[in-house]
């Protein structure tokens, strides 16, 4: 007897292969049988005529370790409920280890307030064990951060690490790679990396490379200088040899939009010449985005206790705001998503901040900083509609969150809807846009896992884990707004995370069956 059989579904594989009417048969966490008509009973029957069977949905870009949700929500009702089974996190330069110093988390507080962390590990090793001991509703795999390797050498000294400094730095990531990372990740356009020399990040990808991990790079810029980003991301990856993941691919600004084709010849034409690169994005047109991002570079180097007193200079806050004022950045539409500071802001455009305060918008933007906390956050719809469906049905791109995992009583700030809507909202613009379900469905599994390597996930064949999703194709639709996040998508009516449902007839189980993955 099967611990769970599902009968008549449709079922896509994930590799991109056409979908077929099967049955497939589960036994504890394993599939041990696909075929068309199974007789054997199980302990759980589903009849999903009518209905769409695919794998658990990966999300290669995750940052629910960043906004803290790994401890606080482990549940990540907002990713299971639109199929999510398996997550990676530790992206964009900042992880939760290794940590070297006490200033190593600093490189997650743009997204969380850290007061009151606790914190029993220092390395990967340990962090790795510590999950370990807590249960999870999908799986969890980690990069390694280099901002969180190097300011816990560095702390929030801005400058070039030392030949013995980088030595050290190499001999940590080797052993966190050793320890069960899937790889590093980079944010090169934050404060603390922005600085970093292509040669420091090529001596890290050869690592990388030679372990035969991912290298996951957040791009030093992603508006005027989108083409230079991506050629030096192309070029570290070409001359180390090293698995190429571009995180969340975008191009800022409607005077840079036109940028996009030649980005995507570099990428297509890197790849067809043998480096191996894909690239991630979400489905929609506005960023969630740290506000300190606007300020000009020089003034964010050193970290948050330098930045504000540059704001508190009335020199430099005039040439800040003189940067400011000469921007092609609409302020007044930025809505603030969140602060980490108890301010009445949530939810208000910058434009009605700036009003009640009777100042300039710019000059709102620097108050927000100075009275917000460490993080504080924006909605800014600055992304062309086109150019991302564009990049969606891309061969090259994988679909992912770039959020968290929230539930529904996290109402105090505003999330990004793709927290809760990224599935349904690309299934149904990838089928507007003349993308194939089944390649679709390749995106967010198979695509994923061989791209991050998750070994046995991502497809539905005898001996993988069964991770699995039932949803109705006609009825998916994602329901959270920028003004609302906090909606589940419709849609999806069975979840299966290591054979046991997280999701079951619509309604979260609340089991919590997910592994921590080591690569």
């Amino acid at each position: 007897m099967y611990s769970l059989l599902i009968k008549q579904a449709k079922v896509i594989e994930g590799t991109g292969n056409p979908g077929k009417i099967m049955d497939v048969a589960v036994e504890g966490d394993k599939i041990v049988n696909v075929d068309k008509n199974i007789t054997v009973k199980a302990q759980t029957v589903i009849d999903a005529a009518g209905k769409i069977l695919t794998p658990g949905f990966i999300d290669i870009q995750n940052h629910s370790d960043s906004y803290w949700q790994i401890f606080d929500n482990p549940g990540f009702e907002s990713l299971i409920t639109q199929g999510f089974t398996s997550i990676l996190i530790g992206n964009c330069g900042g992880s939760l280890a290794p940590l070297l110093s006490s200033d190593a988390l600093l490189s997650i507080q743009k997204w969380h307030n850290l007061e009151g962390a606790n914190i029993n590990w220092q390395s990967f090793s340990e962090y790795i064990q510590e999950l370990s001991k807590k249960r999870f509703a999908c799986n969890v795999g980690s990069l390694v951060g280099y901002s969180t390797l190097r300011r816990g050498i560095v702390g929030d000294r801005i400058r070039s690490l030392e030949k013995d400094e980088l030595g050290a730095v190499k001999k940590i990531l080797e052993e966190s790679l050793e320890a069960g990372a899937f790889g590093l990740s980079s944010g090169l356009s934050y404060s603390h990396e922005i600085i970093i020399k292509e040669l420091e990040l090529f001596e890290l990808a050869k690592v990388v490379a030679r372990q035969g991990a991912l290298f996951s790079v957040h791009l030093r810029n992603e508006s005027s200088e989108i083409v230079e980003a991506v050629e030096e991301t192309l070029d570290i990856a070409k001359n180390s040899n090293v698995n190429l993941k571009i995180s969340h691919l975008k191009i800022r600004g409607e005077n840079n939009w036109q940028k996009l084709p030649e980005a995507l010849e570099l990428i297509s034409t890197a790849y067809h010449k043998g480096v191996n690169v894909h690239f991630d994005l979400y489905p929609y047109d506005t960023v969630w985005q740290v506000l300190y991002s606007y300020l000009p570079r020089w003034a964010t180097e050193g970290g948050r206790t330098v930045m504000l007193k540059h704001l508190s200079d009335p020199v430099y806050r005039n040439k800040i705001l003189l940067h400011l004022n000469n921007s092609d950045i609409h302020f007044p539409k930025l809505l603030i998503a969140s602060t980490s500071n108890k301010l009445n802001f949530i939810g208000k455009t910058l434009g009605q901040i700036a009003k009640n305060l009777e100042v300039s918008s710019e000059a709102a933007l620097l108050h927000l900083i100075q009275s917000g906390g460490s993080e504080v956050m924006v909605f800014d719809k600055n992304l062309d509609t086109e150019g991302v469906s564009q990049l969606l049905v891309h061969p090259l791109s994988l679909i992912a969150t770039d959020g968290a995992g929230f539930n529904l009583n996290g109402k105090t700030r505003l999330v990004h809807p793709r927290c809760f809507g990224t599935v349904p909202k690309f299934i149904n613009l990838a089928k507007n846009y003349g993308l194939s379900l089944e390649d679709a469905i390749k995106k967010i599994t198979s695509g994923p896992a061989k791209k991050a390597g998750f070994k046995n996930r991502g497809e539905i064949k005898v001996g993988n884990f069964a991770d699995l999703v039932i949803f109705d194709e006609n009825n998916l639709k994602d329901r959270a707004t920028y003004e609302n996040p906090y909606v589940f998508s419709d849609g999806i009516s069975h979840v299966f995370v290591n054979g046991k449902a997280v999701v079951s007839n619509s309604k979260i189980s609340g089991e919590l069956p997910g592994y921590v993955l080591k690569k």
